[in-house]
Order: structure tokens, then C-alpha cells, then sequence
């Protein structure tokens, strides 16, 4: 089964894990994934080994320009006469910036695909929990649909990140966040990829707090602190 459909050429510019990145391939639409939750599980592990394949070939690119005098994606190739470097192997260089490119362009596509795969499985799961039920007789009351069961729980938010600054706690409970929720998680990994994909966007986070549900609106984001979080998210025991 083919996932892909090309459309109208594209030229687009971004920075990608600080590499500048322009692209000028034709623009690759996805088709629809699997349509059951297993087929979805199956094609999800699958890219989810291209994802890692890829990982590990940015990071031999890496290691190359790191060993070669450190020189990385925009370090000069030519001395301070305008010769070209004689300490270091410029086309080991060339060849790894042009991987590098080439290979978060793959990244790129890779996480694209995950993420509409995971929104699928999420609304298939949700279809299975809850079926649409018959409208309400006269004189009845419609419950609430009770809320998802927590699978990760937050630790050591720090201060003026961009945890706090949506509200996330200590000890709050996530029960879903963006498309990502206990019946489609399988580990840490999903939640790296549902961040990348959120930076400077803000994403839906549904979390219990003292037994009480409340909805926040994390934005993952550069801030003076590491990562774009400023928190730890662990899985739940039990």
C-alpha cells in the first residue's frame, strides 16, 4: 500500500535542529493510514524504525563534522587567505552538511506521517470507547463523558518555563495531550514526538490535579532553561 501522493511543487525555508533547511522537492501529501487500530499499531512501529534509522545517520553526519576540527553546518572551508583548509576533509564535510540536509528533510516527513497516524488511531480509539449513543428521551439528562484515564504524571516544573506558564504542577496527572492518550501510548517516545512536532504551537493538555480535570494550553518553546518544556513527564506506575 502506497502512502503518498505528489502535488504542486513547493520551496519552503525552515530551521530545523538549528540547520537552515530549504526544500524544493516536490510536496508529498499523505494519503490516509491503515483504518484499524492493529494495522495502525503495525505501521506506526514501522515508522517509528525509520524514525530511528534516520536519527542514527544525522547522528554520523554529526560525529563527522564534530570530528573534523568541529567545523559543523557553517564553519568556514577556506583559510584566512582564501585557500581551501588543508586540516580537515572537506569532502567528508560537504558530503555530511548535504546528508544532514537531506536527512532532517526525511525527519521532517517521517514525524508528519506519525503525527497523522497517531490523530487517526486516537480518533478510532475514541469512536470504539464511546459510540455515538441514541439523542436523550424527553425529560432525561446526558451525563458528561467521563474523563481519560491519566498515564504520565509531571515532575520538577521549573520556574518561567513554559510548563509553568501553561499551569502544569507538580503531581498533575496527564490524561491526554494533543492526540496522545493511555490507549494509543506505547512509551516515552510518543510524547518526544507529539513536542517536536508542538514547538511554538500550543497544544491541548488534559490533566487531573487533585482528582479535579482541568484543561491547559502547553506551548513547547525555547526559554533560558534546557529542553522546551522545563518539566520531566514520567509514565504512571499502575
Amino acid at each position: 500500500q502506497h502512502y503518498f501522493i505528489q502535488s504542486n511543487l513547493r520551496m519552503t525555508s525552515e530551521v530545523i535542529n538549528g540547520i537552515e533547511v530549504t526544500d524544493y522537492r516536490q510536496q508529498a501529501q499523505l494519503e490516509q493510514p491503515p483504518d484499524t487500530i492493529e494495522e495502525l499499531r503495525g505501521y506506526l512501529n514501522k515508522l517509528s524504525e525509520e524514525r530511528d534509522g534516520i536519527q542514527k545517520d544525522i547522528e554520523h553526519h554529526s560525529e563527522v563534522l564534530r570530528r573534523e576540527k568541529n567545523v559543523g553546518m557553517d564553519g568556514p572551508l577556506v583559510d584566512e587567505e582564501q585557500f581551501p583548509r588543508s586540516d580537515i576533509d572537506l569532502v567528508a564535510v560537504r558530503t555530511s552538511r548535504q546528508q544532514m540536509i537531506c536527512l532532517t528533510n526525511d525527519m521532517r516527513g517521517v514525524m508528519e506521517r506519525i503525527e497523522v497516524a497517531l490523530f487517526k488511531l486516537h480518533q478510532i480509539s475514541l469512536s470504539q470507547l464511546h459510540p455515538p449513543s441514541a439523542p436523550p428521551q424527553e425529560g432525561s439528562i446526558r451525563t458528561p463523558a467521563p474523563t481519560r484515564p491519566p498515564f504520565l504524571v509531571v515532575r520538577g516544573v521549573l520556574p518561567d518555563s513554559p510548563a509553568q506558564n501553561s499551569g502544569l504542577q507538580d503531581e498533575d496527572q496527564i490524561c491526554q495531550m494533543g492526540s496522545l492518550h493511555k490507549e494509543n501510548f506505547t512509551n516515552l517516545g510518543d510524547v518526544a514526538e507529539v513536542v517536536k512536532l508542538s514547538v511554538n504551537k500550543a497544544v491541548p493538555v488534559k490533566v487531573l490535579r487533585g482528582g479535579t480535570p482541568k484543561t491547559l494550553a502547553l506551548k513547547p518553546c525555547s526559554w533560558h532553561g534546557r529542553g522546551v518544556l522545563g518539566c520531566n513527564v514520567v509514565e504512571l506506575d499502575g
